[in-house]
């Protein structure tokens, strides 16, 4: 496969590796075995640690690297960013990989509809041999099976009046960033700022293309090959926590560029996001052995905090698990202290 630098490249590829060097080079290789001449590409790893056998490969594929230790995922994506030169960018995560024609595509579409600043194109799950998930066990942000009746979706710049919708009701299209492609543009001004202080770098980056002046296309194709595996992301009570003020931060964005649509949505999802962190932590605190009188007291102000936010109060197992959970542990704390105990112990024999 070539490696020569692109002298005059029309996109730019972004390979994101932070604190797991497992898959990176099979994100890469993906990138290198594009249909699309190396000559029109330009790719950058960026990544937090150093590694002999990463980069002795890197460089022998004549790939640069970018080595940065910044903890903000939105910064360290953005200095990425503007240490390339291409007048279209686009990601993939370490443990994503590239369909062979992705690149092609992106190019035809930017190439078709230059109003277009932001695209973004299906997914295929995989496991973490890179076998196919079977569809069956596919979530529905995988399958997006909206797309499937309908075909692409383009909206024009002065489009997306109803994108909310679109967006987040009909589609997943705010998931994952190894499906998005942007014209640099987007992420000038204040957009950047606000997607270099996102620890949700794809959502980010999707509001900033509906607040800029240019459109979005959504492909019905699969292009990224989306990688599921034990270390994933977790959806923990930290990571809930934060992704409230994150979503809070995007209701602040949208109202900073007037669009009140999308400040409502976003700052829905951040209460919705603050009620599982509520449940979680009082999963939580049971689980470690907690004392009977701050269990009672987190389980009252977890209840006060559904009587403020009505939509809340449904009736699923997320909202009153915790409420239930921490009731037994009240009404019966050595049958607590058994369930406990029990869980502790298969989780010790996975491990």
């Amino acid at each position: 496969m070539s490696t020569r630098a692109a002298p005059d490249p029309e996109v730019a590829v972004i390979v994101g590796a932070f604190s797991r060097a497992t898959y990176v080079l099979d994100a890469v290789r993906s990138v290198l075995e594009q249909t699309v001449p190396r000559e029109r590409y330009e790719l950058l790893v960026t990544k937090n640690f150093r590694s002999a056998d990463v980069d002795a490969t890197l460089d022998r594929e004549g790939v640069a690297s970018l080595f940065d230790e910044t903890p903000r995922i939105g910064t360290w994506l953005l200095r990425a960013i503007r240490a390339t030169r291409a007048p279209l960018v686009t990601l993939l995560d370490d443990d994503d990989r590239y369909a062979p024609d992705r690149l092609a595509r992106i190019l035809e579409v930017f190439r078709t509809h230059p109003e277009v600043g932001f695209y973004r194109n299906r997914v295929d799950l995989v496991g973490p041999d890179g076998d196919p998930v079977p569809r069956a066990l596919w979530p529905p942000r995988g399958a997006d099976a909206y797309f499937d009746a309908r075909g692409p979706v383009l909206l024009g710049p002065n489009e997306k009046s109803d994108v909310v919708d679109l967006m987040f009701h009909r589609t997943r299209v705010s998931f994952n960033s190894s499906t998005m492609a942007f014209r640099r543009e987007v992420l000038d001004g204040r957009r950047g700022e606000h997607f270099g202080a996102s620890r949700l770098p794809d959502s980010s980056l999707l509001l900033s293309a509906v607040v800029s002046p240019y459109g979005l296309y959504f492909d019905d194709r699969r292009l990224t090959r989306h990688r599921v595996h034990s270390t994933n992301v977790t959806r923990g009570t930290g990571w809930l926590r934060w992704a409230g003020e994150s979503y809070r931060g995007f209701a602040e964005e949208s109202r900073e560029f007037d669009r009140p649509d999308l400040a409502a949505y976003y700052g829905r999802t951040a209460l919705h996001f603050d009620q599982l962190a509520l449940s979680g932590e009082l999963v939580d605190r049971v689980a470690e052995g907690a004392g009977r009188r701050e269990i009672a007291g987190r389980a009252v102000h977890y209840a006060r905090s559904l009587v403020r936010n009505p939509p809340e109060r449904v009736w699923s197992m997320d909202v009153w698990g915790a409420e239930a959970y921490a009731a037994a542990n009240l009404l019966s704390p050595r049958w607590a202290r058994r369930l406990r105990e029990a869980r502790s112990s298969r989780t010790e024999l996975r491990t």
